[in-house]
């Protein structure tokens, strides 16, 4: 694949990403496969809803090899408040497509309502800003001199909330959210391009379930379902047998776009680490050797005493 072909399917990519139209708009928000252990980045109500301090880091590498693919690094907190029943969280996100830079830094609160014995309705709202650069100077060009990038473009902070629910037991769990509620505008009077249009809004819905297969053997199956206006519906769905609540191992779809593989083991009482590959479905697989994502997560255990359960949710 030749440099100068390379670079105009970055620029289409940047495009598409970030020219929104009244006729066409696209997912802006980066995509997890490992999206059953990352609830927090699109769901605020997921915060507190486990009884421990919890951290949780991630990396995505995707379209390896396809120079200017989407990078994102991802840390998430959280904790309950249990006196208070709340909980509260924090999420960094950087993330890199081509010339387009993100860090994204948001904090969460959740109330949690017990409705019987097994169940909690949790009711959730985030608020933080995304910080924006475009570096448009350093695309290389088939033709030099194009003032449409001729300077690059800096948005410092770009405010929003979110909002969500979740319901959970120990077997079962539903959310909907949506982690960016205002259409931010990219428009810049510094920048020399045709309008770049705004933040468009996500919608999130997910559910899972816990079945037991065996005294060793559990099913958890799960669905991720992305709503952008005007853009295709995004559906991912997933597997995961769980083997003596030590090793997972899974496959999913998403939907037109890929299929990918996961594992998960629980390391220690208080480590977690997880690992998905993705096979894409497009043109894009002949140029790129697939997608990684890396999981690390850590459960802060202070009270020596108490006895640790699995995390299924």
């Amino acid at each position: 694949m030749n440099k100068s072909l390379k670079s105009q399917i970055c620029i289409a990519l940047f495009l598409l990403l970030f020219t929104c139209s009244e006729q066409g708009k696209a997912q802006q928000d980066p995509m997890y496969t490992q999206y059953m252990h990352n609830p927090l980045t699109v769901n605020p109500a997921y915060a507190g809803s486990t009884d421990m301090l919890s951290a949780m880091f991630l990396a995505r590498e995707q379209w390896v090899g396809f120079e200017g693919a989407p990078k994102s690094r991802t840390l998430t907190m959280n904790v309950p408040i249990s006196r208070y029943n709340i909980g509260t969280g924090f999420a960094f996100i950087n993330d890199e497509l081509g010339p387009v830079k993100q860090n994204s830094i948001f904090a969460d609160i959740a109330y949690h309502l017990r409705l019987s014995d097994r169940g909690t309705l949790s009711m959730g709202i985030k608020g933080g800003f995304d910080m924006i650069q475009i570096d448009l100077m350093t695309l290389d060009l088939d033709q030099g001199n194009d003032d449409a990038f001729s300077q690059n473009y800096t948005k410092e902070l770009l405010i929003n909330f979110g909002v969500g629910l979740y319901y959970y037991t120990d077997r079962f769990y539903f959310g909907a959210s949506t982690p960016r509620i205002l259409r931010n505008s990219y428009d810049n009077d510094g920048i020399n391009i045709t309008s770049l249009g705004y933040k468009e809004r996500h919608y999130f819905v997910t559910t899972g379930a816990l079945f037991d297969l065996n005294d060793n053997i559990k099913l958890k199956p799960s669905i991720l379902s992305k709503i952008v206006w005007n853009a295709p519906l995004s559906i991912d769905l997933s597997a995961n047998f769980i083997f003596n609540d030590m090793l997972w191992l899974g496959a999913g779809y998403r939907i037109e776009d890929s299929m990918n593989f996961l594992i998960h083991y629980q390391l220690t009482d208080q480590i977690r680490v997880g690992y998905a590959f993705d096979l894409t479905e497009s043109e894009l697989r002949r140029y790129s050797n697939g997608t990684h994502e890396i999981m690390v997560a850590f459960d802060f255990l202070f009270n020596k005493k108490k006895i640790m359960t699995p995390r299924y949710f």
